[in-house]
């Protein structure tokens, strides 16, 4: 879901996700500097392409029934060949008036890769449901799926199938797992239980030809209204690409992505647009740009990150960044089309600027906690600090894994689920308190304390982390030796 140009951008983007789309991860308009996680689908973020992308891994075999596809199937008539080659139109070029102190960090103009033919969709809901109203779910699977990680999330079991669910405080509920034959799937719901998602999720199969489900209890009230992928016709099929950021925070990016109406099967792909719009988006508020219809509202599941769109001519221009709504229209209404002398600057500057990277003055990764879970296996956190500009990125890793999170002047909890465990995962800059303890409260179980740890003196932070094979919910905080709550998981 990126290209090649785009890899020179490394490890720069918050894991932002679309709980449509093939995690982003994951997840008050307002961003109010909660957990900026960098993980392995950053660079997709970068570009615009915002989806949840991480899943976590299970086993089990699915129920033995057919399983039909919502996929068409291409023609097999082939068609007949011409001579008279038409020259595709002239591609315009757009530029936008980005915030005070951000600059060209990438711009790209040609057909970027279209992965979302891979992708099966399908989106229910019950009459008259929208974004926040009413109840439905969407089911987006990838086949060939790596079994990767979930962040900001805890973790569920559905017979043998590992579930990481996470949950917003607007009530949308992101569900991710991976069944039998390694495809992920993404269930984002709104109105839906843990016990309902979970039986939903375990009554999933899937194959290269698409899914199916073999409990459909739901259909009672729930009836399919789409299966047009929403960030395919949303945002199109991407010709351009634009994205500013601060030299001193590369995480905190405003994207500018035009692209072309997709071909659909059956019917005019901006009906496609309005339902996906209608679901996608959260606090919808319309406007206009020089004279277009526009629509800008908060991703569902992402409630600090929001985007504009609208039709110019045949493209389509949409316009991504972590701020406010009202924030966001007034960038919106500064983009612009610029011609061919402008854009060829602007790609001169990314290039220049592309060269900034992470600095090699890492620390070497020390272990933050250890121990032996419920099925007698040890495990192990480390921890390691590096620079990226000005901002300093703490790179985790477990299992064999690892993610990244922006290293923030509060102390910050972040939860990681994967096939086998719940990862909690604190630090605590020193300016804030010089000791503290990470307290974890699971149901049914005894608390657990867990003290901060200094594993390097050089550092102005402190860490403490633990982990745990048990699912269900569980709160965590930061608490100060005068027993002041420092940090909270989840923040709602």
């Amino acid at each position: 879901m990126s290209t090649d140009e785009s890899l020179e951008i490394i490890e720069i983007i918050d894991d932002e996700t679309d709980p449509f789309g093939d995690r982003s991860p994951t997840v008050a308009i307002d961003d109010a500097g909660g957990p900026r996680w960098i993980a392995p689908l950053a660079v997709a973020a970068l570009v615009g392409l915002i989806g949840y992308g991480v899943v976590t891994s299970g086993g089990g075999s699915p129920k033995a029934a057919p399983v039909t596809s919502t996929r068409t199937a291409p023609p097999t008539t082939p068609a007949p060949t011409t001579t008279n080659v038409v020259a595709p139109p002239a591609l315009a070029y757009y530029a936008a008036q980005p915030p005070q102190g951000y600059s060209v960090r990438f711009a790209q103009s040609q057909q970027f890769a279209n992965d979302f033919g891979l992708i099966d969709y399908q989106l229910w809901a019950t009459p008259d449901a929208s974004a926040a109203i009413g109840s439905w779910f969407s089911v987006t699977t990838s086949p060939g799926a790596p079994a990767m990680y979930a962040t900001d999330s805890y973790r569920l079991q559905g017979g043998d199938l590992s579930i990481a669910m996470s949950r917003t405080t607007d009530g949308h509920a992101v569900a991710q797992f991976t069944i039998p034959g390694h495809t992920g799937v993404t269930v984002a719901s709104f109105g839906w239980s843990d016990d309902n998602l979970v039986r939903l999720a375990s009554s999933m199969q899937a194959n290269q030809y698409g899914f199916a489900f073999t409990d459909n209890w739901f259909t009672s009230d729930h009836q399919l209204i789409s299966t047009a992928q929403p960030w395919l016709a949303v945002r199109g099929l991407p010709v351009e690409q634009i994205v500013y950021t601060p030299s001193t925070d590369l995480s905190d990016a405003v994207v500018v992505t035009v692209g072309q109406l997709p071909p659909v099967a059956a019917g005019p792909a901006t009906d496609d647009r309005q339902v996906a719009l209608r679901f996608l988006l959260d606090r919808n508020t319309p406007f206009s740009v020089d004279g277009h219809s526009a629509i800008a509202g908060t991703v569902i599941g992402q409630s600090n990150y929001s985007i504009a769109t609208w039709l110019d001519g045949d493209n389509i221009v949409t316009v991504g960044a972590t701020v406010p709504v009202s924030q966001l229209i007034t960038i919106a209404r500064s983009v612009h089309q610029v011609p061919t002398s402008v854009w060829a600057g602007m790609q001169y500057q990314a290039d220049q600027d592309q060269a900034v990277q992470a600095t090699t003055d890492e620390t070497p990764s020390l272990p933050v906690s250890f121990g032996t879970d419920a099925n007698s296996e040890p495990w192990t956190i480390q921890a390691s600090v590096a620079h990226l500009g000005d901002q300093q990125k703490i790179t985790w890793s477990w299992s064999a894994q690892s993610g990244a999170t922006t290293a923030l002047e509060i102390a910050q909890i972040n939860t990681v689920v994967d096939d086998k465990r719940t990862y909690v995962l604190a630090d605590l800059p020193r300016a804030v308190a010089a000791a503290a303890e990470l307290h974890l409260l699971r149901d049914g179980l005894d608390p657990v304390v867990i003290p901060f740890l200094d594993i390097n003196p050089t550092l102005d932070r402190t860490f403490a982390a633990f982990a745990f094979t048990e699912s269900g919910s569980f709160t965590a905080q930061v608490v100060a030796p005068d027993g002041t709550v420092l940090a909270s998981w989840p923040s709602l």
